[in-house]
C-alpha cells in the first residue's frame, strides 16, 4: 500500500505568498535597523525625524556664560547656545535657520517666541531672574535651559 496522496498538486495562495514577501521585507528592515549605527539619527534627531516630534534635549548640558544681548540659533532640530545664563535685562533672539519652523516656549508659559519659519527671528527682554526650561510647541523633544541671574 502507498501513503503518498494522489491528485492534483497543491497551490500556495495568492495572499500568503503576498504575506510571505512582507514579512521577509519587514524582517529585514528590522535587522537593519537594528545594525544601524546612527540610532538616534534614524529616531528623530534628523529633519524628518525632527518633523515627527524629535529634536535634541540640551537641558541637562553645561552652560555658556552670556551677554546682555544674545542670538539662539536654531538649527538641526537643536537650540545653540542651547543652555545660556545670561544678566538680568538681557534681550535674547532666537533665530531659525532650520528648514522646519520652531518656536521657543518657557515650560510654564511665562513666554514664548510663537512660531517661527526658516529665516524668523523673535526677541525678548528678560528683566527678572528666573531659571527657565523652554521647548519647541512643534517638536516637544527639543529642549533647553535659560539662567537669568
Amino acid at each position: 500500500m502507498n501513503n503518498i496522496a494522489s491528485g492534483p498538486p497543491k497551490r500556495v495562495s495568492l495572499a500568503f505568498a503576498v504575506g510571505l514577501v512582507g514579512l521577509v521585507g519587514m524582517m529585514g528592515s528590522l535587522a537593519w535597523m537594528a545594525s544601524s549605527r546612527d540610532w538616534g539619527t534614524m529616531m528623530g534627531n534628523d529633519h524628518m525625524g525632527g518633523m515627527m516630534g524629535g529634536g535634541l534635549d540640551t537641558s541637562g548640558d553645561p552652560s555658556s556664560q552670556g551677554s546682555t544681548t544674545e542670538t539662539i540659533t536654531i538649527k538641526d532640530f537643536s537650540y545653540s547656545s542651547g543652555n545660556l545664563e545670561v544678566p538680568v535685562g538681557a534681550r535674547l533672539t532666537w533665530t531659525n535657520r532650520d528648514s522646519a519652523p520652531h518656536s521657543a516656549t518657557a515650560n510654564d508659559g511665562s513666554w514664548d517666541t510663537g512660531v517661527l519659519s526658516k529665516g524668523k527671528s523673535a526677541s525678548l527682554t528678560f528683566a527678572s531672574v528666573g531659571t527657565f526650561d523652554y521647548f519647541c510647541t512643534l517638536h516637544p523633544n527639543m529642549k533647553a535651559r535659560l539662567v537669568v541671574q
